[in-house]
């Protein structure tokens, strides 16, 4: 029987559709599949062992009147006399007010107490507390009938440290307050918390929910943001407040960490916070490449260097793969005219002429396949990259020439044309001998355009960045495999 193999057309058309179909799953499971939340040690609906969070009485009416403003090196803080609460919160360096509108609306923030008992509670968070500085400490003191409270508020540069003491009072819940409202981009935002080894992003649909146990942190997140508390925590609950946001209530042991701002890893890190941050479902790769990016970026202080060598170091990794693909694309160039001679004398013999081509490839060792190698590799970094440059909050404010932020899409759209027109190059620089496959990714160029356009500028730098280095490492081996032509060989007998 007559073996019939697939042409080179076919296989780049395999190519492509394979690389279409992994693109979209890997979008699909990147953006909309919801992540699997870790067992949790505990989680119990339990309505009569939790405080309510008193809204829908005069909580809504009873706006802060007097205001304490406490100015810090990164931090400019507000608490109310009345309940000695959060009421302002600005995160200096990335000049962002942390504490929100909604919270605003519905009267309740930050640091808030909570009993269980309605009337204690209403005493906790609306009777006015006497506040004083003292160094980097702010202290709040209530004395109500038959109990005390004490709150010790304590800056420590990156983050606060909350202690609470009472007298005749069991141990009250603290308020994190709502998360920062901001463009999810395909992130958690909500509760987060770890119990004992178990990373938790919880889904809250209705009501409220109690979680018990050894608990590291618990709080809640947004995109770039997290406000929370770290230490030793013995239950936290948390609610679901006008269908739209959600609230966490913490019982701390002792002193805990206050942390409210950015996500910013060195912030984090330090503090055994950074699992704050959503690596999302690619974890395994996201992470590491996130940690690399990071550490280029605290030696260089620049996320350009940081992504120019992650772009470097992939090259690298890729360059055996590239130089066997271009050697093979060389030689099937040398041996277009034969390609040409096969097609015209099999034209109406196609069975035949894929037996002879794929002689052919054998004659010069060359793969179709070799070729995609380099981009299959690459697509789980792409991936993995996208993520990282969603989620990374020093982003924010990296700029690069005329883009504000890498993390955002460029305003101009100057690095996505630029993209385009590397991507063309290419196919100039390293032709395939099938001309219809140059067309093809003419037009998978101008499609990646408009596609990236959109994209944060950081990732499009990134892919320009591999395509321009790309061209370099073509040149270079074209440059150092090309063998003389016959006509050189000619001129150089003569002399």
């Amino acid at each position: 029987m007559e073996r019939k193999d697939p042409d080179l057309r076919a296989i780049f058309i395999l190519f492509v559709a394979i690389t279409f179909l992994l693109f979209v799953y890997q979008a699909y499971l990147l953006f909309f599949t919801p992540q699997r939340q870790a067992p949790q040690e505990k989680v119990e609906e339990k309505p009569q062992d939790v405080p309510s969070l008193l809204l829908g009485t005069t909580r809504e009416e009873r706006k802060p009147q007097r205001l304490r403003t406490f100015d810090f090196e990164k931090f400019t803080l507000t608490l109310s006399e009345e309940g000695a609460r959060v009421v302002s919160l600005v995160d200096k360096k990335y000049a962002k007010e942390l504490i929100t509108e909604e919270e605003k609306r519905l009267g309740i923030y930050p640091l808030e107490l909570f009993t269980g008992d309605p009337e204690k509670d209403l005493a906790l968070n609306f009777s006015p507390y006497e506040i004083e500085q003292r160094g980097n400490k702010v202290v709040a003191k209530l004395s109500g009938e038959g109990f005390s409270v004490v709150k010790t508020l304590e800056y420590m540069g990156d983050h606060f440290r909350l202690k609470v003491e009472t007298e005749s009072l069991p141990t009250p819940f603290v308020s994190t307050g709502l998360r920062v409202q901001e463009e999810e981009f395909f992130t958690h935002s909500g509760p987060v918390l770890k119990v004992g080894d178990d990373l938790q992003r919880l889904e809250v649909k209705k009501g409220r929910e109690l979680v018990t146990g050894d608990i590291k942190f618990a709080g809640e997140e947004s995109r770039y943001y997290f406000k929370g508390f770290s230490g030793r925590i013995s239950a936290v609950v948390v609610y679901k407040v006008e269908d739209k946001h959600t609230l966490s209530l913490v019982k701390p042991v002792g002193e805990v960490v206050f942390y409210a701002g950015a996500k910013e890893y060195a912030r984090l890190r330090a503090l055994g916070l950074s699992d704050t941050i959503d690596f999302g479902s690619l974890r395994l790769i996201v992470k590491p490449l996130f940690v690399f990016m990071y550490w280029i970026y605290e030696h260089l202080n620049s996320w350009f260097f940081s992504i120019l060598a992650l772009t470097f170091l992939v090259r690298i990794l890729v360059f055996p793969l590239t130089y066997k693909s271009t050697v093979a694309m060389s030689k099937m160039a040398e041996l277009a005219p034969r390609m040409q001679e096969l097609k015209e004398k099999y034209k109406n013999n196609p069975a035949k002429f894929q037996e002879e081509m794929m002689k052919l490839y054998q004659e010069v060792g060359f793969n179709p396949m070799s070729g995609c190698l380099p981009l299959l590799l690459q697509i789980p970094i792409f991936f993995a990259l996208y993520k990282v440059l969603t989620i990374t909050a020093d982003l924010q404010l990296a700029r690069f020439l005329w883009v504000e932020s890498l993390a955002l899409k460029d305003p101009y759209y100057v690095l996505p044309v630029l993209m385009g027109l590397t991507m063309v190059a290419q196919q100039f620089i390293s032709p395939s001998p099938d001309k219809s496959q140059n067309y093809i990714m003419i037009i998978t160029s101008v499609v990646f355009t408009l596609l990236f356009a959109n994209f944060p500028a950081g990732l499009v730098l990134y892919w320009t960045l591999n395509n321009i280095f790309n061209l370099g490492q073509t040149y270079l081996i074209k440059k150092l495999t090309q063998k003389s032509s016959p006509q050189k060989e000619r001129k150089k007998g003569k002399k």
